[in-house]
């Protein structure tokens, strides 16, 4: 994962992944930051935090990139970004998001602390950017995202975010369901 585009407020950490066989998945594994939890306006910075917002998305290839929206005739859409709020954490305070297609989702979202995030159902075999983004550290947060240098290799991106880096891997749905997110991962 490499820092894209960062600007004053942001930073986004990206990684190219292409959707893997059907009974496959992407396990994306990370401490979350300490965020302000809730959608309603506060000082800032915040005692006990380390950043105003965090989330993960799934985007198409392309210039563009726009995020996955899968579109259903009988049922609300599915979006391909979560936010801190909408993630779950293990009792140590990891997140692990699980990237798969849409008829994987009950079986994903049955393991104990992971987040669904959907491949596109209109491009399946698209190559997809994955997007970490942090907003606003304070000051004395080293691991943010904003302190990864820019086009710089994943190495240096895990040195800089420590436990906060995402780690990434594919893992057999099957394994995830019977063991949970730390038999992917390990």
């Amino acid at each position: 994962m490499e820092n894209l585009a960062p600007n004053p407020d942001n930073a986004y950490l990206g990684t190219w992944v292409t959707p893997p066989t059907a009974d496959q998945v992407v396990v994306i594994r990370g401490r979350a930051p300490r965020t302000v939890s809730g959608n309603h306006p506060g000082v800032w910075p915040r005692r006990h935090t380390d950043l105003r917002y965090f989330s993960m998305c799934t985007n198409l290839g392309g210039q563009v990139k726009p995020v996955v929206i899968n579109r259903f005739t009988d049922a609300p859409a599915s979006l391909g970004c979560r936010y801190d709020d909408d993630t779950r954490l293990d009792r140590h305070g990891y997140y692990t998001y699980v990237l798969g297609r849409e008829q994987q989702r009950t079986a994903i979202e049955a393991v104990d602390d992971a987040t669904f995030l959907p491949f596109s159902v209109s491009y399946p075999a698209a190559p997809h950017m994955v997007l970490l983004r942090n907003l606003m550290p304070v000051a004395n947060f080293p691991h943010a995202t904003q302190n990864v240098p820019v086009d710089s290799t994943a190495e240096t991106a895990a040195a800089v975010m420590g436990p906060h880096y995402p780690l990434v891997k594919v893992c057999a749905l099957t394994d995830l369901a019977a063991t949970g997110p730390h038999a992917c991962t390990a």
